[in-house]
């Protein structure tokens, strides 16, 4: 699912009751089950930690990656806090 982008803007990290991919994170939200047209291209873009503050080059594969494209940063969260 990490090349999955929902209209909420993270990678679909879920499955709903009837399988289909979806965003548990912004759940109930329509957007969260909702699949974007197209993934945008993320060159030249970067992503920060949610919690740390990390800065890596964007990347679907990020672990809850979200793309910001209003933003200067997409967000993800790269384990800092642990996995819990």
């Amino acid at each position: 699912m990490k090349d999955i982008l929902m209209k909420c803007g993270h990678v679909a990290n879920a499955i709903d009751e009837n399988g289909n991919p979806c965003c548990a994170i912004c759940l109930p939200k329509k957007e969260a089950m909702e699949i974007k047209e197209e993934n945008p291209s993320l060159e030249g873009r970067k992503a920060k930690c949610s919690d740390c503050g990390n800065i890596v080059d964007s990347s679907y594969d990020l672990s809850f990656f979200e793309y910001k494209p209003n933003e200067e940063y997409d967000s993800f969260y790269d384990g800092c806090c642990g996995w819990d």
